[in-house]
Formats: C-alpha cells, sequence, structure tokens
C-alpha cells in the first residue's frame, strides 16, 4: 500500500497571485498616505500660527503695549512676535517673544490678506486687530491650502476649504 502525503507550503501560482495582490494595494495605499502626511504637515504649521496668534493677543492684554506679529510671505516664509515694535524674523534675537521658521521639508508658501505693512497689531486693551485678516498657508504644487482668519475685535480662527474638519475661510 502506498502513502502519498501532500507536501505543505503555497504553489508558485498561489505566491504570484499573493505578490500581484500585495502590489496593487501598495499602489492604492502609497498615494493616499502621501496626501495624509502633507496635509497634517499642512495642519500643524496652521495650528501652530493660530496658537501663536492668540499668544501674542493674551501677551498684548498682559503686556498692556501693542504685539506686533511680523511676516515673511513666500516660499522662505517666517514670523516674529515682539512687543512694542516690529521685528525681523531673519534676524536673531530680535523678536522677544519668539520666530517662527519653517523646515525644508514642509513644502508650503505663506500669504497674507488684509495685512497691513506684513504685520498684525493686537492692542493692549482688550486685543484687537481693528482689521479683518487671513493668514493662509499652501501646499507646493497642490491646491490645498488652510488659514488662520483674525477678526478685527482679534478672535482667532482656523479654517480650511479643502481640508475636511475646518470651516471654509
Amino acid at each position: 500500500m502506498q502513502s502519498h502525503q501532500k507536501a505543505n507550503g503555497f504553489t508558485m501560482i498561489e505566491l504570484m497571485i499573493g505578490f500581484i495582490i500585495v502590489g496593487i494595494l501598495v499602489t492604492i495605499a502609497v498615494p493616499s498616505f502621501i496626501t495624509y502626511v502633507r496635509n497634517n504637515r499642512l495642519t500643524g504649521i496652521t495650528e501652530t500660527m493660530y496658537y501663536n496668534l492668540q499668544y501674542a493677543r493674551s501677551e498684548a492684554v498682559k503686556r498692556n503695549t501693542t504685539v506686533y506679529v511680523t511676516f515673511i510671505t513666500g516660499s522662505s516664509w517666517c514670523y516674529g512676535i515682539n512687543p512694542g515694535s516690529a521685528c525681523t524674523c531673519t534676524t536673531p534675537s530680535t523678536c522677544a517673544l519668539g520666530t517662527v521658521s519653517p523646515a525644508n521639508s514642509t513644502q508650503t508658501t505663506l500669504s497674507l490678506t488684509n495685512v497691513s505693512n506684513n504685520q498684525l497689531k493686537f492692542e493692549p486693551t482688550h486685543g484687537a486687530t481693528y482689521a479683518s485678516s487671513t493668514i493662509t498657508f499652501t501646499l507646493y504644487g497642490a491646491t490645498t491650502n488652510m488659514g488662520v482668519d483674525v477678526s478685527p475685535m482679534g478672535d482667532v480662527v482656523v479654517c480650511s476649504s479643502t481640508v475636511s474638519g475646518y470651516n471654509a475661510c
């Protein structure tokens, strides 16, 4: 009587089908993952701006002096926060309350709407700015953007028409 034992393992066809399925899944997942990472980077930069504007407003009231947030726009953007006068974010130690610049990998640009002389001024009595302004970050080569709206009374809100979870700008 002959005994046949079944061999354990995969056939070459089963392995090839498995590799094809994995390849298809990776092809579908990678672009979504890249978009996810870029949107999270954009969200982080925008929310940092939001918190820094809230900080500048509270410092104006606390110190009883006008606090300036001065911007340099474009792809090599930065901004600085200083009490009493404008500062230059590209010059070390001129902004007493801090500066923010992007890392090279952030791949964003900064633009301003209704910001006079590239600076916001929070007044000391109520933290008001007396103008409605928007600071917008946009991803390179994409239409994805997020903004921070500042009301005349100094209220600060994050907004986006292209990233879900935020009110439209």
